[in-house]
């Protein structure tokens, strides 16, 4: 029997699973959010599919971890305790965890066969790894090198404050901030601000969703191919900024739906441009590998790890 039930709960689709003998994910289940009434439901569910009941559980969350017993998701009308969320599934303990600070323990895990370069097949240095991606929000989060083995760093820097660079991009951002105010990076970068931007570009077009766009531009439509090259340019650059904020030498891992979504319209060559974009520090970007994650659940094998840990912490402070 697992002694781990892991969980990742996203704005959109939650994936929950067990922590299998080899230490990865195992029996995984996704269930779609707005078929359930919160995460009591989710956790119910897997544990009646799995017939088997473990105490504890690793569950990462699409939303910010502040110290106390409240959790409140960022793109989900769901807010709960931890406490009564425990005591109802009956679990001895929950530990929470952001998650694309999931997604970054994930990333020594990884193999050749687990990421795909985006641009140069460069070697990772020896430095802090990042990784960001689009999906319902923008996710942001680091994984720093210790003398005690890795940190991970959860952010909110999908929420970071984003504009124009170029001159072609002025008109844009003033047609997305309809009416005024600050955009923030999660507004362009992510399915629904894929949505936005598509709108920006076309003001005759209006609420087409984000898989049509993407739908219509692997079929050759112009305008959504224009939507996805810009969405691509606006990536990149945000990438870039990530980097030079971690300085991550060690890379710069790409997830969430929207990229990988893309499939073969993710130009590399694009998005390698406005990466590398960043005077007087082009040098050192051109030198930070960008790689796009292929496995399939990063946030659960992220959990996987950190069950591992927390597994360890209890072996030792019982052998103490």
């Amino acid at each position: 029997m697992s002694e781990f039930l892991i969980a990742d709960i996203g704005g959109t689709n939650s994936r929950l699973a067990f922590v299998g003998p080899d230490g990865r994910p195992a029996r995984m289940i996704e269930i779609a959010n707005d078929s359930v009434a919160g995460p009591e439901d989710l956790i119910g569910r897997a544990l009646a599919n799995a017939g088997e009941h473990p105490q504890r559980a690793v569950i990462a969350l699409a939303g910010p971890i502040i110290n106390g017993d409240e959790v409140v998701l960022t793109n989900r009308a769901w807010r709960f305790r931890l406490s009564e969320l425990s005591a109802r599934c009956g679990l001895a303990r929950i530990h929470v965890l952001n998650d694309f600070e999931a997604i970054a323990w994930s990333l020594p895990l990884l193999g050749d066969a687990d990421v795909q370069a985006i641009g140069p097949d460069l070697k990772p240095g020896l430095g802090v790894k990042a990784v960001v991606g689009p999906g319902t929000g923008l996710g942001v989060a680091a994984l720093l090198p210790t003398p005690n083995g890795w940190h991970p760093v959860a952010s909110e820097g999908g929420h970071a404050s984003f504009g124009p660079v170029a001159a072609d991009e002025e008109a844009l951002f003033r047609n997305m901030r309809d009416g005024g105010g600050s955009m923030s990076a999660e507004m362009v970068l992510s399915g629904r601000g894929l949505a936005r931007l598509h709108g920006a570009m076309h003001p005759g077009i209006l609420n087409v969703r984000p898989e049509m766009i993407v739908t219509q531009a692997r079929a050759g439509d112009r305008d959504a191919r224009a939507t996805v090259v810009m969405f691509l340019r606006l990536f990149g650059r945000f990438a870039g900024n990530v980097a030079l904020t971690f300085k991550a030498t060690g890379g710069v891992y790409l997830a969430g739906g929207v990229g990988r979504g893309f499939g073969a319209l993710f130009d590399a060559q694009i998005f390698r441009a406005a990466f590398e974009t960043h005077p007087p520090h082009q040098r050192l970007l051109a030198s930070i590998p960008t790689c796009l994650i292929t496995y399939e659940q990063p946030g659960l094998l992220g959990c996987a790890a950190v069950a591992a840990r927390l597994r360890d912490e209890s072996m030792t402070a019982k052998r103490t």
